[in-house]
């Protein structure tokens, strides 16, 4: 199947934005982890898991197209 060109930009966006916000809530995971702040690192931790499987979708979306 051929996608809409501008459909999958868009897409990629969405997955860029997705992917940055991994990076960032798996950081301060990680920082707090470090500062002795257990419950809030899983707290971070669970969200970068969370914007993992929204990056998944959003791939097989764009592998679709």
């Amino acid at each position: 199947m051929q996608g809409d060109p501008e459909i999958i930009e868009v897409l990629n966006e969405i997955l860029t934005a997705e992917l940055t916000a991994i990076n960032q809530y798996f950081i301060h995971a990680k920082m707090r982890e470090n500062w002795g702040f257990q419950k809030l690192a899983a707290v971070a931790r669970k969200e970068s898991i969370e914007e993992m499987e929204d990056a998944d979708k959003i791939i097989e979306r764009i592998l679709y197209l």
